[in-house]
């Protein structure tokens, strides 16, 4: 049987629930025979919560947060720190041979500021620029789960924080995954009071463009389609809700599975 690479994106609340990253871990070693998996996760909750704390407040543009010099330490403290090293020991205790990494280490994620902040300063929000997955394929090729979270850097040493949903399409992109599973807060991609179980490309772009996906979903499709585009087989979004929720999403039993 061929060995699947599966990469997950955890967000929102499903990355702060330890029972449901308990189950997710018994899951991807139930599952490591067919699939080899890597985690990309976000924390961008806790990165204001610590900022407010500290005196800066977080300042977001159309859903993204601007990054100031002062904030980017806290993403590499919360991001590539406490959240990461939380889930490298959960993943670990359940059997799970869990590496901890950022985009900075390996050069995995080079960015490029996405501008400059209200203040005239450069912002340290970042765009990806550059994937360098050789890293990622020997952790894989010898067993290891990769754990990565989205700070980086622009290759010069100034630190970046590059939006988790957007590292995580990059980097299974750049391995060509068969499939990246977002999981996160919703269901799926919601459309006429129910959740839609399986869509094309083509049917997920006439959808966003009809108005029908709006809001938050919007730019996980777009970016969903453009993974697509660019060598992931299959992009599936929904929630870890109990045990076997990995699987039934892999297997597009739950969740919204959007296909070429």
């Amino acid at each position: 049987m061929k060995t699947r690479t599966v990469l997950v994106k955890i967000g929102g609340k499903a990355a702060e629930k330890e029972s449901s990253l308990a189950g997710l871990a018994d899951e991807m070693r139930s599952l490591s025979k067919s699939c080899r998996f890597l985690i990309v996760h976000g924390g961008g909750a806790e990165v204001t919560a610590v900022s407010r704390k500290l005196g800066i407040e977080s300042i977001f543009a159309d859903g993204l947060r601007q990054t100031s010099a002062a904030e980017m330490d806290i993403v590499d403290m919360v991001l590539a720190g406490k959240v990461n090293k939380q889930l490298v020991r959960l993943l670990r205790v359940h059997g799970m041979d869990a590496v901890g990494l950022s985009g900075s280490d390996g050069g995995i994620l080079i960015g490029r500021s996405a501008g400059l902040l209200p203040d005239g300063s450069k912002s340290r929000t970042a765009e990806v620029e550059h994937v360098d997955a050789r890293l990622l394929g020997i952790l894989l090729d010898n067993g290891f789960l990769p754990v990565v979270s989205s700070s980086s850097t622009d290759g010069a040493g100034l630190g970046l924080n590059v939006n988790a949903d957007t590292a995580a399409f990059s980097i299974a992109a750049h391995l060509a995954c068969a499939a990246l599973v977002f999981l996160s807060d919703i269901p799926g991609i919601i459309a006429n009071g129910g959740v839609l179980g399986l869509l094309s490309a083509a049917e997920a772009g006439k959808l966003s463009q009809g108005g029908v996906i709006t809001g938050g979903m919007l730019p996980k499709v777009a970016a969903s389609l453009d993974a697509l585009r660019r060598g992931v087989e299959t992009v599936i979004i929904g929630q870890y809700e109990e045990s076997g929720s990995l699987e039934r999403l892999l297997d597009g039993k739950q969740g919204t599975t959007i296909r070429s």
